[in-house]
C-alpha cells in the first residue's frame, strides 16, 4: 500500500535499486506499476517473470511477488488460460464495476470528511484545486500528457480526512484501477478532452464548498453524481470512436435448450 500511495502522490523513488531486501521489492512493484500505468507494458501484452528480473538486474523472486500484487489489485490477469499474465484491458463491465463501487465509496467518505476535515486539509484542497485549473491555460492535452495525479491527491485528502484507515485502504484499490483505465483510454487519444476536464474541475470545485460548509449529504449525493459522470463521460467517448481505445463486443448469451418446466 505504501508503494501504492507514494505512486498516486508522484514521491520520487530512488533511482537505482537499493541494496536491501524490502527496498527491492517495493523499488521492484514500483517499476511495474509505473509501466502498466505509461503504457510500457501495454494493455493485453504478456509479462515475463524472467525477461522482467533481467530488465530490472534482480531475482525472480521481488518481480514474482509484484505481479503477484499488480494481479490482486486487478491490473494484471491470467490471459487465455496458459498461466501467461499480462496487463488487464479494460472493458465495458470492468468500467461499470469500478465506477460504481467507487462511487458508493467516495460518497462514505465525503460524508464523514464534512464531519471531520481541518482547516489545513481544506487549504490543501483548495491548492490542489487551483493547481488542477491552473492546467486547463495549457490547451487539449496531447496523448501521454495529462496526469491524473492531482485528481487523485484531491480525493486522498478527503479520504484522510474521513479518518476510516479501512475505507482509505479500499479507495486506493479503486483508484489504482481508475488510474490505469485512464491512462489506457488517455494514451489512446480516447478521453478525456479539455471540455471533459473543465466539467470535472467544476463539479469539484462544488464538492470543496460543500466540504467548507460541511454539508455531509450534499458532498455524498455530488461526489456520487461526480463520479457516475465520469463513467459516462468515458463510455461515451469511447462509444463515439475518438482516438484508439474500444471494447471488445461482449459474446451474446444462448438461450438454454433444457426442457421440462418453467425458469
Amino acid at each position: 500500500m505504501t508503494v501504492a500511495l507514494d505512486l498516486l502522490r508522484r514521491v520520487d523513488p530512488n533511482p537505482a535499486a537499493p541494496p536491501d531486501r524490502r527496498a527491492v521489492r517495493d523499488w521492484v512493484l514500483r517499476r511495474l506499476y509505473e509501466g502498466v500505468f505509461s503504457g510500457e507494458f501495454g494493455p493485453g501484452v504478456p509479462l515475463s517473470e524472467a525477461d522482467l528480473a533481467n530488465q530490472l538486474n534482480v531475482s525472480r523472486q521481488p518481480v514474482r511477488d509484484a505481479m503477484r500484487q499488480l494481479e490482486a489489485d486487478g491490473l494484471i490477469a491470467e490471459a487465455a488460460g496458459n498461466g501467461v499474465r499480462a496487463v488487464v484491458a479494460f472493458e465495458l463491465h470492468h468500467v461499470t464495476e469500478i465506477y460504481t463501487l467507487r462511487a458508493a465509496l467516495e460518497a462514505v467518505s465525503f460524508r464523514a470528511a464534512c464531519d471531520r476535515i481541518t482547516d489545513e486539509q481544506l487549504a490543501a484542497l483548495a491548492q490542489v484545486q487551483d493547481q488542477l485549473e491552473s492546467g486547463l491555460g495549457l490547451g487539449e492535452p496531447a496523448p501521454g500528457e495529462w496526469d491524473a495525479a492531482p485528481d487523485f491527491r484531491f480525493h486522498e485528502i478527503v479520504a484522510e480526512a474521513a479518518g476510516m484507515p479501512q475505507l482509505h485502504n479500499f479507495l486506493v484499490n479503486i483508484w489504482l484501477k481508475t488510474w490505469a483505465l485512464l491512462n489506457q483510454l488517455q494514451l489512446a487519444g480516447t478521453y478525456p478532452n479539455r471540455g471533459e476536464i473543465a466539467d470535472s474541475y467544476r463539479s469539484r470545485r462544488l464538492l470543496l464548498d460543500q466540504l467548507r460548509t460541511r454539508d455531509g449529504d450534499g458532498a455524498a449525493s455530488t461526489v456520487a453524481a461526480h463520479v457516475t459522470a465520469r463513467m459516462n463521460q468515458l463510455v461515451t467517448a469511447v462509444d463515439s470512436g475518438r482516438g484508439n481505445f474500444r471494447f471488445q463486443p461482449q459474446p451474446t448469451t444462448q438461450p438454454s435448450s433444457r426442457s421440462g418446466g418453467a425458469p
